[in-house]
């Protein structure tokens, strides 16, 4: 049996892209193989429960309920390789981009993206250029890196200069429950949404270059525009314009706030919105893999997306892929589809089908088969 230490910080995140990965991973893991996993946690997490293999482990750092940024720093570079250590792991997986520069057991790693490395409005302050550099330098000295996507394994060979044949590509997949709801219609009238409307969910940092989206909305005839909604999942927060542009500024200036929804939206609810939308849109210029759109294909929602980073990979042919800075090009792309139930139909049921070829039973299968190379290669060598 394989005995795995896993980094678990984001165990308590199941919402965000590594604690997706994280739980989709562990979830599906002990199904494929023989793996006895130790999920090491950070002390100050009330975590959800673990799957049937997996064991919890609180690792403590002498930050913990001083300093947030201290802590996470001693967690990922001592508390965690320590634990490792001590539980007699044959290997360390750390699941983000956070490896230790120094562990006494083989390291694998997977790169969810490099995008505080490479756009600028991401490289923060002195600190978190700081510990980016030291992430970087670990990074190279892991035995085995994963991506999630193959253009993040391209960007990984560049900057980490590993050779791209030697990065281990993992593809992610959306929760089961991002299926079609055929009550999603009604569903969505209790919030308020009553109409065709293009949904977008996804944040609205720089780079998900929502202020395309909002201008190609308010671009659109005014016979469209005036009978769709553009709902936004969530607010814009109100800090740093440098990484969260002003979007609410300029659906103003636009005089489209008529037209516009934000609204809260749970991860329950997520699924309805999906099934419910005439279309989902996504129009970033860079991700590491891209989750929304995968997950409203999975619901049988058509999906026009950027061109860009692993964007297409993920999509292929299931989806309208657009230039994502041609306000124009988005315009026409979205006046088409609304307009058009025949394309619709056909990218839902493309959609629908691209969707399930993506697994975590893959990815598990993908994941362990690294493991055992790691594990060999490391039994070789003493």
């Amino acid at each position: 049996m394989l005995h795995i230490a896993v980094n678990g910080f984001f165990w308590d995140k199941p919402t965000v892209g590594v604690g997706q990965y994280l739980h989709g991973l562990l979830n599906a893991i002990t199904h494929v193989d023989a793996v006895r996993i130790d999920l090491i946690i950070p002390a100050d997490t009330t975590p959800p429960e673990v799957p049937t293999g997996v064991t919890l482990h609180v690792a403590r750092t002498p930050f913990d309920g001083v300093s947030a940024n201290l802590a996470k720093l001693w967690f990922e570079q001592i508390a965690v390789p320590q634990a490792a250590a001590r539980l007699g792991a044959q290997l360390l997986h750390v699941p983000y981009f956070a490896p230790p520069y120094m562990c006494g057991i083989p390291v694998v790693t997977t790169i969810p993206d490099l995008i505080p490395l490479t756009r600028p409005a991401y490289r923060g302050s002195a600190l978190v250029r700081g510990y980016m550099a030291l992430v970087k330098a670990a990074s190279k000295r892991s035995h085995t890196l994963l991506t999630i996507s193959h253009a993040v394994a391209q960007s990984a060979s560049q900057l980490l200069r590993r050779p791209v044949d030697e990065i281990v590509v993992t593809h992610l997949a959306a929760d089961p429950m991002y299926t079609p709801h055929a009550d999603a219609v009604a569903y969505v009238a209790q919030r308020g949404i009553i109409g065709p409307y293009i949904y977008y969910v996804g944040g609205y940092d720089e780079r998900k270059n929502v202020m395309t989206l909002v201008r190609a909305f308010a671009a659109l005839p005014d016979h469209i525009r005036t009978h769709t909604w553009l709902v936004l999942a969530g607010k814009v927060p109100s800090h740093n314009r440098t990484l969260f542009p002003d979007i609410d500024a300029e659906i103003d200036r636009l005089g489209i706030r008529a037209r516009v929804k934000h609204i809260d939206v749970s991860r329950v609810d997520n699924p309805y919105l999906y099934s419910a939308a005439t279309l989902f849109v996504y129009p970033s210029f860079l991700e590491g893999f891209g989750l929304p759109p995968l997950e409203a294909m999975a619901c049988g929602t058509p999906v026009v997306c950027s061109n860009q980073s692993s964007l297409p990979e993920v999509v292929g042919d299931a989806a309208i892929l657009v230039d994502p800075s041609d306000v124009s090009a988005w315009r026409d792309a979205l006046a088409r589809l609304l307009q058009d139930p025949h394309q619709r139909a056909a990218l839902r049921a493309a959609g629908m089908q691209r969707a399930q070829r993506f697994d975590y039973v893959h990815t598990a299968q993908t994941t362990v088969t690294a493991y055992r190379t790691v594990i060999n290669q490391a039994g070789s060598q003493r």
